[in-house]
């Protein structure tokens, strides 16, 4: 079960005087982890609790009170941080535990103290969010762990070969291994990896995003010959050239076709924004590739929803932390077939990193036995 915020629920009987909430309710957040007896580790507890509550008010609305407590042996207790954050006027509080498994603390000792607390406090509302579970960066830290402890382990004494179309081989083959389960199709999963190998992140992979007719769309319109419009010349520059001519795809970037037309920018608008406006039909049919401007796919998709123009699919990829998140999540809720990264990650390399891997995929379907050449660099 989920909140509003994203918090995950164990059970629906976790969750405390759950109501519809106003914008005027103060919200409250208490990272509880177990606590320590000794000196060293009650030092350390308080430390990561001080940097877990610093390091997540940074993802919160800044009236959002964030503080740590201690299940046991350490101070502040829960009921100590929660007296706390009632004093300074927080009605809604909502409980992190900073636990690995959903043990009794999580199943038992917890959700008692918290109903101890609703008696103590029958206007305030508790909200128990999961226990930390199985991350992916749980599985680098163990690593890391492990590396610490036997440094040895670190190389495993291949040599690279001096051949790009060998190394790329070997970086695939080592990105098989070190991505998590992921459930989606053949072609999606190489999509997924020309961009993991991109971005040299593994974690990337559960990020990206894919309508469910995205694959077989850009497949399609590259079969066709149909263009790419991307939105700065960063992306067109990377995109495998040799490639999209072999299908008779061209290659624009709406900056230097706005720049042709001699047009001048909307002043309520970014340059980009403008210049995929100013593209206007020419985008229907075609790949819309937008690696760094926000703007740019917000004018898009506003063009999409009105039913101006509908192009064959879209590679919505803007990265930042104003915008990007949202406009991608937009792109993400309309029923046209698009491919994208949850979050505010991405970039316009990633994005050509995508349109270079559905052209190959579309070479592999003309020429199935070797599809391993490096032109694209991405």
């Amino acid at each position: 079960m989920t909140t509003r915020a994203g918090a995950s629920i164990i059970s629906t009987k976790f969750v405390y005087n759950q109501v519809c909430f106003s914008d005027a309710v103060k919200t409250g957040v208490i990272v509880i982890a177990h606590g320590s007896r000794g000196d060293k580790g009650a030092a350390e507890v308080a430390e990561a609790l001080r940097r877990l509550s610093h390091g997540v008010r940074a993802f919160l609305p800044a009236d959002v009170e964030v503080t740590g407590a201690a299940l046991q042996f350490n101070h502040p207790t829960l009921d100590e941080a929660v007296r706390s954050l009632a004093e300074q006027g927080v009605t809604r509080l909502v409980i992190v535990p900073y636990f690995l498994f959903p043990g009794r603390h999580i199943t038992e000792h917890i959700p008692c103290l918290i109903e101890e607390l609703k008696s103590t406090y029958p206007q305030h509302h508790f909200m128990l969010a999961g226990n930390l579970g199985l991350d992916e960066y749980l599985v680098d830290l163990v690593a890391k762990r492990i590396l610490e402890a036997a440094p040895e382990l670190l190389s495993d004494g291949q040599t690279p070969s001096p051949s790009p179309g060998a190394i790329e081989q070997q970086s695939m083959a080592l990105i098989d291994k070190l991505l998590p389960p992921l459930n989606i199709s053949e072609g999606e999963l190489a999509v997924v990896k020309r961009m993991v190998h991109t971005a040299g992140d593994r974690h990337l992979a559960s990020l990206v995003r894919f309508h469910p007719a995205a694959t077989e769309a850009a497949l399609s319109a590259i079969r066709s010959g149909r263009p790419i419009f991307t939105d700065v010349k960063m992306v067109a520059v990377a995109i495998n050239r040799r490639l999209a001519a072999r299908f008779g795809c061209s290659i624009y970037c709406a900056l230097d076709e706005m720049a042709s037309a001699r047009t001048v920018q909307e002043k309520e608008d970014t340059r980009t924004a403008t210049a995929f406006r100013l593209l206007g039909q020419r985008l229907n049919g075609s790949i819309a590739v937008v690696g760094n401007s926000p703007t740019a796919l917000l004018a898009l998709l506003e063009m999409v929803s009105q039913r101006k123009v509908i192009p064959a699919m879209v590679i919505g990829t803007p990265v930042g932390f104003v915008q990007a998140k949202e406009v991608k999540e937009k792109l993400m809720g309309l029923d046209i077939p698009y491919i994208s990264i949850a979050g505010t990650r991405g970039g316009s390399a990633l994005a050509a990193a995508a349109v270079n891997a559905l052209m190959k995929l579309a070479e592999a379907e003309r020429s199935p036995v070797s599809t391993t050449g490096v032109e694209s660099n991405l």
